[in-house]
């Protein structure tokens, strides 16, 4: 049986010439461990297919290493030069390693910039996790 997560977020897509995009209510969701985060709309899914994690405290720490984004039925992979990702399934806020930043109970926290600039960050509450 799959793990799966589901959840709420906002994405903010700050491109290189400093526009930025912000999409609410975006479903999160883990499927065969990899992360997956769906427009509103269903018009765009972003996949973090691979990451190295470990735990750091109460927080499980992911490094990205592979990404694609999914839109009008084509597939592009995202070339990422580096991208981390905090999942805190406490019932506390926990604090990030050197940072006054605390991720909220049951909620994920996700940033990560391409080669070209793109800068990606979301922040959403975990609904559920299935085990």
């Amino acid at each position: 049986m799959p793990i799966a997560t589901a959840a709420k977020g906002t994405m903010t897509i700050v491109h290189r010439d400093g526009n930025q995009d912000v999409y609410d209510d975006v479903e999160i969701k883990v499927i065969h461990g990899a992360l997956y985060m769906t427009s509103a709309d269903a018009k765009g899914t972003m996949v973090i297919h691979d990451a190295a994690c470990s735990l750091q405290g109460k927080l499980k720490v992911c490094l990205l290493t592979s990404a694609s984004l999914i839109q009008d039925d084509e597939t592009t992979p995202l070339d990422f030069k580096r991208g981390t990702c905090y999942v805190n399934s406490t019932d506390d806020y926990q604090p990030l390693v050197l940072s006054t930043t605390k991720v909220a109970p049951h909620s994920i926290l996700l940033t990560f910039k391409t080669d070209k600039g793109t800068l990606v960050t979301l922040n959403g509450r975990i609904d559920r996790v299935e085990n």
